[in-house]
């Protein structure tokens, strides 16, 4: 719709978490010209903090909040549909330790209690299963649900606090990569509209002369017009619009921190399945197998920084705690800890509502134009992480109208990235993996290992990568043709957007001072850094791993 003009838009999109990548996608999708832009990297924010579950909100039958269930459930499904080389199911098992306790406070909460206690017998998880299978009818993808004894549960999961009287299990799915799941929805974005761009690591810093004034990546500034504008910068949203010249009080976000574990034992115990239990003070936690390492979560603290976020030390002893609780025969100790991360739920302002409380659901306010700005601005406030698309879709619809454009593709059914012409079943996809291993000249193990990381993108990757890949150091199976291919087609700007977002390096554990410097070296023969910018990026990793995350890497220039 726009004109030839390369800094006029129809719509710009400000914030490149889950939500505003999945605008995007939609609203490329139907021909409009938009610019996503991010003052960090794309998916770097909230969205890289997630309890990556792709899950349909049992939690939510609760608080009577039905229609966010058959959503959730519904977009669950889709996702394993639409990006099964990222999505996956998983196995869950709920810990009872009575019978009908609980009853009456879950009528009271159902009923609008912003208090009512938190524990959850076995009718009341009977109950919630059966409705949840209900609800999750709709596309069905999993099993469902049923009910375990506790001596068949403790054979099962024989360290288990014996103080169980059953178990329920039933299945949700999981995300192995939120981050790039994010950057996929962006890449494909720019693929569907002429014209289309997304910025990273560029901030906007204010409103002038009617148009958007943006500072880039390179240092170099920009000035771009458009004719509506999507605030999808999720905890930052205030602050947005604020700069906007409109400022407003949408957002009463809470902090939830997780923890990943090197803990063998715990994941035998886990045996590929999440534990989804209640700690001592009713808050729901869980825990389940994530690239090897148990990760573990999460917090709901009332916070409003998200630029200075971090899990604390009285978060971590809350998770051993309950872990100990649980598990009381196995050993939890900090030392297990190879990594940490918090984040800033976007959720809306609800003074006086219990964190656990405050609704998942999302809105999409209007700010109409206003103080010199001559056009709207829609606000993305709430939502979760598994109905992105769903809320996509109702935001693109809402855009649509606005600039009088009809929706010509529905995202229902539109594959996500790597997930396009994905294999579905162990049978074909190893029929997929060793053609397409016979064409590369590579061994099927390889291309299954590839298409598991990065879906059918995987067969450019490995023609890359040759026959005898060169493995990184003190990694088992990432090479540095893979770190060659992100650098060159995967929007990097920083070697962090590399180690903790384009690849699971950061969050396993793995990274170490020669993993980092090699890959710096790659990136900087990629992108031709010079050696005082290798220095910079280390420096600022190192500085990065320490403040959020836990990790403490000597990572100066050798």
């Amino acid at each position: 719709m726009s004109d030839k003009n390369p800094d006029n838009f129809d719509v710009v999109i400000i914030g490149t978490g889950i939500n505003g990548a999945g605008v995007f996608r939609d609203l490329c999708a139907q021909g409009l010209r938009c610019l996503i832009i991010d003052k960090g990297d794309f998916g770097s924010g909230t969205s890289a903090a997630p309890s990556r579950l792709i899950h349909g909100g049992l939690k939510y039958l609760e608080t009577g909040e039905l229609r966010l269930v058959a959503e959730s459930t519904y977009e669950r499904n889709l996702l394993l549909r639409n990006a099964p080389h990222l999505v996956n199911p998983l196995p869950t098992v709920i810990p009872v330790y009575s019978w009908a306790k609980g009853l009456w406070a879950a009528i009271r909460t159902l009923f609008g209690s912003t208090t009512a206690p938190r524990s959850r017998g076995a009718l009341i998880v009977k109950i919630g299963l059966t409705l949840y299978d209900f609800y999750g009818s709709r596309a069905r993808q999993m099993p469902r649900h049923r009910m375990m004894g506790r001596k068949r549960a403790l054979d099962d999961m024989p360290n288990l606090t014996p103080r169980i009287v059953a178990v329920g299990t039933y299945y949700d799915a999981a995300i192995t990569a939120p981050e790039r799941l994010v950057f996929e929805l962006v890449d494909d974005g720019m693929g569907l509209s002429v014209g289309a761009e997304a910025l990273n690591w560029s901030a906007m810093t204010g409103y002038k002369d009617k148009a958007i004034q943006l500072s880039l990546a390179d240092g170099s500034t920009r000035a771009v017009t458009t004719k509506l504008v999507i605030n999808a910068a999720g905890p930052w949203i205030d602050s947005v619009n604020t700069c906007l010249g409109s400022p407003t009080k949408l957002i009463g976000g809470t902090k939830g921190s997780h923890i990943l574990l090197d803990h063998p034992e715990l994941l035998r115990q886990l045996n590929g399945r999440m534990i989804y239990f209640e700690g001592d003070d009713g808050r729901i936690l869980l825990a389940f197998p994530h690239h090897g390492r148990a990760l573990v979560g999460s917090t709901d603290i009332p916070a409003d920084n998200p630029d200075d976020v971090t899990c604390s030390e009285t978060e971590i002893a809350y998770f051993m705690h309950s872990l100990m609780e649980l598990f009381p025969g196995l050993d939890f100790n900090t030392s297990q800890i190879v990594y940490t991360y918090s984040g800033i739920r976007p959720l809306p302002a609800s003074d006086g509502v219990a964190p656990g409380l405050i609704s998942r659901d999302h809105s999409a306010p209007v700010l109409p134009p206003a103080n010199g700005r001559d056009f709207p601005v829609i606000c993305l406030v709430g939502g979760k992480w598994t109905t992105f698309r769903a809320f996509a879709a109702e935001v693109a619809d809402m855009a649509l109208s606005e600039l009088s454009v009809v929706r010509r593709q529905s995202t229902d059914s539109m594959p996500i990235g790597g997930g396009r012409g994905m294999p579905s079943g162990n049978r074909d996809r190893a029929a997929w993996c060793n053609v397409a291993a016979q064409q590369a000249n590579v061994s099927p193990q390889r291309m299954e290992t590839l298409l598991g990381r990065y879906g059918t993108t995987a067969s450019k990757i490995v023609r890359l990568e040759g026959p005898s890949p060169t493995l990184l150091p003190d990694t088992e199976n990432f090479s540095e043709a893979e770190i060659r291919w992100i650098c060159e087609n995967e929007h990097v700007v920083r070697l962090e957007d590399i180690l903790l977002r384009r690849t699971p390096l950061a969050i396993t554990g793995q990274l170490t001072a020669p993993l980092c410097r090699r890959v710096c070296e790659i990136a900087a023969n990629s992108l031709s850094w010079s050696d005082e910018r290798r220095e910079v990026e280390l420096g600022k990793l190192a500085e990065l791993l320490s403040a959020r995350h836990g990790v403490y890497l000597d990572l100066t220039v050798e």
